[in-house]
């Protein structure tokens, strides 16, 4: 309609109904950043990727204040140091 995107009007119109059709609440923008963030760190993508995604200027914002380390991911991160290291401590 050659007006700018009010996003307000979307979450209302769009994102909240789609949403609870599948029974999960809005969180408001801040917490799509947040979960879309997190998902690509699950997904194996990398930090400036992830930066970019979000367009931050600083890589540590992204990491620091978007990114949440999920239980998961640091138990698989884990037992591949376990795999590393195992060896090389049996052998002292």
């Amino acid at each position: 309609m050659g007006r700018p995107l009010d996003f307000h009007n979307l979450a209302n119109r769009v994102i909240r109904p789609a949403l609870a059709k599948k029974g999960i609440a809005w969180c408001g923008w801040h917490g799509f950043r947040r979960g879309l963030s997190t998902l690509l760190y699950e997904l194996g993508t990398e930090a400036k990727t992830r930066q970019a995604i979000l367009r931050h200027a600083d890589v540590a914002v992204t990491e620091r204040h978007y990114t949440q380390t999920v239980a998961a991911v640091s138990i698989t991160a884990m037992n591949k140091v376990q795999k590393v290291a195992a060896p090389k401590l049996k052998s002292c």
